[in-house]
């Protein structure tokens, strides 16, 4: 993986981006868009694990206050910026070449308000266990909402809230993948990051309620597949079939899946659980027309 830095749209900050080695020689692009607290060489395994082709070129990147990308860690004060940032990266990287995006947990929230806002327009779109509901735990999120709003406004947005700290429990513990191998990366990340802020909170749930418009979601025009485990406690999965609902409803070509026994990092997952999601992902991008 090769990477850079470029300025965020306002100046302010770096932003680090990677791409493959054969990015310059490709035709076409697979993007992925990590989640909260990720980095990029967690993701590294994606272009063998998809069996990539040889004219596919691979780009990913860290999301402001993550990685070893600049600003406030944990912190965002609107969608709008990472989506910004996402659409800058974009156009500096691929040099406008066409492009599949597959994303997971926040970064599947933050491509989707990309793409509704018109910043982005990837052929098709990948969920992996999507931001599209807050968590209610450990309080019910629109109480969580309230409180983060109320302490933002009287300039408290930049605390951490506490909830998801640097401090990962034992591997029996965890929520986020079967793999013991895997789970030590996510435990040992060069990256740490801390809790959410309350302002991250705000933001987030803003976005989430964006997401869910109808008249939002009326301006997805490509096709979407969600993927999602039985045991995820990590995402609200409950509005996850919801939001299908409505995306259905409004005519958008969205396959959904339930991925049974798994947990939030179906990505890296055990390979009992990964292989599968694989194949789902393979045969959806080869029906949809767009091989990787």
């Amino acid at each position: 993986m090769l990477t850079n830095l470029i300025r965020d749209p306002s100046n302010s900050l770096d932003l680090r981006y990677g791409t493959s080695q054969n990015a310059s020689t490709s035709s076409r692009f697979l993007i992925f868009a990590n989640g909260r607290s990720e980095w990029i060489e967690k993701y590294s395994s994606i272009p063998d694990d998809l069996s990539l082709a040889a004219d596919t070129g691979f780009m990913t990147f860290d999301h402001r206050g993550q990685g070893a990308s600049g600003g406030a860690r944990a912190w965002i004060d609107s969608y709008d910026t990472y989506a910004t940032d996402m659409k800058k990266i974009i156009d500096t990287a691929i040099a406008g070449k066409p492009y599949n995006l597959m994303c997971h947990s926040m970064g599947g929230l933050i491509s989707l308000y990309g793409i509704m806002k018109g910043l982005i327009a990837p052929r098709c779109l990948v969920l992996s266990s999507p931001l599209l509901g807050m968590p209610n735990k450990p309080l019910p999120a629109n109480i969580a909402y309230h409180t983060a709003s109320l302490l933002t406004d009287l300039f408290m947005g930049h605390v951490h809230t506490g909830g998801g700290r640097y401090w990962r429990p034992p591997f029996e513990e965890n929520v986020l993948t079967h793999s013991v191998e895997r789970y030590e990366i996510i435990q040992n990340s060069p990256y740490p990051v801390p809790s959410p802020t309350f302002e991250w909170v705000r933001a987030s749930y803003r976005a989430t309620q964006f997401a869910h418009a109808p008249e939002n979601i009326a301006k997805l025009r490509i096709p979407i597949l969600i993927l999602c485990g039985t045991e995820e406690k990590v995402v609200d999965p409950a509005v996850i079939p919801q939001w299908v609902g409505k995306a259905k409803a409004a005519g958008v070509d969205v396959d959904f899946h339930w991925i049974q026994g798994g947990y939030h990092e179906l990505l890296v997952e055990s390979k009992p659980i990964l292989t599968p999601v694989l194949e789902i992902i393979r045969k959806w991008f080869d029906k949809r027309g767009f091989p990787l």
